[in-house]
């Protein structure tokens, strides 16, 4: 244990002392120990928050044990300022959790535990507040300065370092603050803690049933105040407790009223919590029970089956686009219910539309709770309430949902398991995969990673026996795949000379399919109208100032915008080298495109969905709720659109340009484009209509490419696998991804060179022999928002050995780490480049 750096207080005597360890949200691997005071002695236990003093700032942890003594000395132990919970945030199984992220992720236990609770309870940190000792403010002589700052404490109460400055002056003031703090004048204490959300109350009539006046008295509240006699006499004769709100609705009257109701004694007014709770609402066919076919059926059985014995088990259920998974999670969930086992629900955060999450409400009605980013802090804080008090049995949420506080979970379904989006991209870097499969393993519970295109790592996981592996392989509709046509786009740009958007096939379908009444989505993964740019005379291109990447033209508000630090510039008039105003518009993003298909198809309904048109809340439910009463036509957009939608009207599905993602120096790049174009095409007839599906491509021989044309995941995971095992990549070697971060580009070189040197000397250690370090090497985008970056990675086919490594490289690093540098550690990356 480390003890913080204090002023001591008076310790208790030895018979009823109790320590606190606490953890805090910063990188360090320690605990520090804190008396807790008597004040705070029956309310504190683990799991809970705690403001406690830490350096010369006061800070929130969590406490992670309690002691009856402790070994430290009694004037380096400093005491507790305030718990600013009622209960504990965490239980031990949570508590044991986050040491695990801790331990596997190179991350503080304080940071993991800091992750998993809501946003409104992540406080920024707390103020000190410094109160004068009335008793002993007569004591000793003062200096000029103490006596100006006890003079103000006198006259103001309790303040802040700042409100001391203003009253008393900034000279000195710490060293003179610590003085009369050392000489017990003046004692610290915890001010309001900032940055929380608070608990939402409404005010309620309450009829006093021991006051009821006799007839005549009633009789004249009648003729003398009509509208008090109203409220009384309902609350009365009705439910005699009632929301000030419906009253004030159902009489016209305001609090006026029912103040002088309470006044007589007539009633009370009590405050009485209410949560913010989301819209959720779903049409009425949303809550019918499908029948399963038999694939859906066999898998069915075996999650219940392993519901019903208790213990845990992971399944992978693989099923092709259209096959009814959904259901299954449906059905399987229910049963979970039946056996009293909650359910927690894990989507990717962009398909957390109102589709998705009112496909559930509408089966389980109120015994739901919604976590992700989209809501407020205080809808987020009380839906986990709701959670942890048990009066939800089922979470649906993205990423940090893995983490709600149901008290009896017995199943988690990762749905479309593959998305890059379950990974955290700040610390604690953790895979919510990953996390809800040991969440499950600790509470004997059932893990479900659903996926049409599983990752190599999962899949690779049931070839090792440590899951199970379960197919779908029909579409629970009578509806089949749809028939995929690649478009070789070195044939049509031979043909067609200057920028092609749609190739001739792609354009007779789509104008096909909209004179038919049926809907198209189209699919091209780069937004904006284009990605750079360039003057044809000097060849100037618009760079950003704070990266070393292209400007996008955005056509829409004409400005120019980063990607990466989200720097704008206005639209260039002129080359800024050369002055020639004849600018090309270079490359092609969903504004150019959307602008080409309204000109193309004048007749058609033409919608655009990328993060530009969906900005603000509501931004995606408001498209797709268009698009799913048939107001669309026509849907372009980014990878958003590949994402879980089920729409029956859509029969055709186009990729604009299926090969941008295939030239990324990423050894997942193929992987990601596969299952990219997997998904897409799954968005096409799934209803009664066949569905088809044209691919544009300069690579029609490709793998991955070829592989989605034909459905064929399992050549896909054959060829990946080869090329990963070849290569050393996972699944077969784990990997850890150091980034060293400076403004200084020879500053960020030399520190990457000198984490290499470290690297080897460890790996030259017996218990890490083997292991290997690659690079360092500059990133693709050497410069992200003014500082250049360096990678580094760590192999080993050990996670134990890794995680060992990689944190005395990280720890060694840090011994001589230039000021200007810094340094990021992801254990299981995703996007290297």
């Amino acid at each position: 244990m480390r003890e913080p750096r204090h002023t001591p207080h008076p310790p208790e005597t030895a018979t009823d002392a109790l320590y606190a360890d606490v953890v805090f949200a910063l990188p360090l691997d320690q605990t520090f120990t804190y008396e807790v005071p008597a004040s705070l002695r029956e309310r504190a236990a683990p799991g809970m928050r705690a403001l406690a003093p830490m350096r010369e700032r006061m800070a929130t942890g969590y406490i992670t044990a309690l002691h009856p003594r402790t070994d430290l000395a009694p004037d380096k132990v400093r005491r507790l300022l305030d718990l600013p919970d009622e209960e504990p945030v965490f239980d031990a199984e949570m508590l044991a959790l986050c040491r695990w992220m801790a331990d596997y992720y190179c991350c503080s236990w304080g940071e993991a535990l800091h992750c998993a609770v809501p946003a409104g309870l992540r406080s920024g940190g707390a103020k000190k507040a410094y109160r004068l000792v009335t008793e002993r403010a007569g004591e000793g002589r003062l200096s000029e300065r103490q006596a100006k700052i006890v003079a103000a404490l006198y006259a103001k109460g309790p303040l802040t370092r700042v409100q001391l400055a203003r009253a008393a002056g900034a000279q000195a003031l710490s060293n003179t603050l610590m003085a009369l703090v050392r000489r017990g004048l003046v004692v610290e204490e915890a001010a309001k803690e900032e940055g929380g959300v608070s608990i939402m109350t409404e005010t309620w009539a309450v009829l006093v049933e021991d006051a009821v006046p006799d007839a005549a008295a009633l009789e004249a509240m009648q003729r003398r105040a009509p509208k008090q006699a109203g409220v009384y006499l309902d609350l009365l004769h009705g439910a005699p407790e009632r929301a000030a709100s419906e009253l004030y609705d159902k009489h016209r009257v305001d609090a006026g009223v029912l103040a002088a109701l309470e006044k007589k004694g007539l009633i009370g007014r009590v405050q009485r919590e209410i949560y913010r709770a989301p819209d959720m609402s779903a049409p009425s066919h949303a809550a019918e029970k499908f029948p399963l076919n038999p694939e859906q059926r066999r898998a069915f059985e075996a999650l219940c089956a392993a519901g019903e014995s208790r213990e845990y088990r992971t399944f992978l259920l693989r099923g092709i686009t259209g096959s009814g998974k959904t259901e299954v999670y449906l059905q399987a969930i229910e049963r979970f219910l039946e056996l009293g086992r909650d359910a927690i629900i894990l989507v990717p955060e962009i398909s957390l539309t109102p589709q998705t999450v009112g496909r559930f409400y509408a089966r389980f009605n109120q015994s739901i709770a919604v976590l992700h980013s989209a809501l407020s802090q205080g809808e987020r804080y009380d839906e986990w309430r709701r959670a942890r008090r048990g009066e939800v049995r089922i979470v649906v949420g993205a990423r940090s949902a893995v983490f709600a506080p149901l008290p009896n979970l017995g199943i988690i379904v990762v749905d479309e398991e593959h998305d890059s989006s379950y990974k955290q991209g700040e610390t604690p870097r953790y895979h919510a995969r990953d996390v809800a499969i040991m969440r499950a393993r600790r509470l004997g519970a059932v893990c479900v990673l659903g996926s049409a295109t599983p990752s190599v790592e999962s899949r690779h996981n049931t070839d090792l026996g440590k899951s199970e592996r379960i197919e779908l392989l029909t579409r629970a509709t009578r509806g089949e795949l749809p028939k995929v046509r690649l478009v070789n786009m070195r044939e049509e740009a031979a043909e067609s000379p200057g920028q092609v958007i749609l190739s001739q096939a792609l354009e007779q379908a789509v104008t096909e399919r909209v004179a038919a009444g049926e809907q198209c989505i189209l699919l091209l993964n780069r937004r904006g109208f284009a990605p750079y740019v360039l003057c044809p005379k000097c060849g100037w291109v618009a760079g950003c100032e704070n990266c070393q990447v292209s400007l996008t033209y955005h056509s829409s508000g004409g400005v120019l915008r980063c990607h990466y630090c989200n720097a704008e510039a206005p639209k260039p008039g002129a080359c800024a080298r050369c002055g020639f105003r004849g600018l090309a518009y270079v490359g092609l993003g969903t504004q150019k495109a959307e602008d080409y298909l309204l000109r193309a198809f004048p007749g058609a309904r033409v919608a655009r969905m990328d993060a530009d048109t969906t900005a603000g809340r509501g931004g995606h439910a408001k498209i797709l709720g268009r698009f799913a009463a048939g107001e669309i036509d026509i849907l372009i957009g980014t990878q958003m659109l590949a994402k879980g939608h089920d729409y029956p009207g859509v029969t055709l599905v186009g990729v604009i340009n299926a090969d941008s993602g295939l030239a990324l120096p990423d050894f997942r790049a193929a992987e990601q484009t596969f299952q990219l174009l997997t998904q897409v095409a799954g968005r096409a007839g799934r209803g009664d209509r066949p569905g088809t599906v044209y691919i544009q491509t300069w690579h029609p021989l490709h793998y991955a490419v070829a592989a989605a044309a034909g459905h064929d995941y399992e050549t896909f995971y054959a060829t990946e696998l080869e090329h990963r095992r070849k290569a050393g990549y996972p699944p077969f070697r784990r990997l850890a991804h150091f980034l060293i971060e400076s403004e200084d580009p020879e500053v960020a070189e030399r520190e990457g060179f000198r984490l290499r040197n470290l690297g080897q000397a460890i790996l030259r250690e017996g218990d890490f022999r083997g292991m290997e370090i690659v690079g360092p090497a500059p990133a693709l985008i050497r410069r992200v928002n003014k500082k250049y970056r360096w990678n580094l990675a760590l192999f080993s086919k050990s996670a134990g050995r890794i995680n060992a490594a990689a944190r005395r490289m990280r720890d060694d690093f840090a011994q001589g780490q230039h000021a200007k540098a810094s340094l990021k550690l992801d254990l299981d990356p995703y996007g290297l480049y």
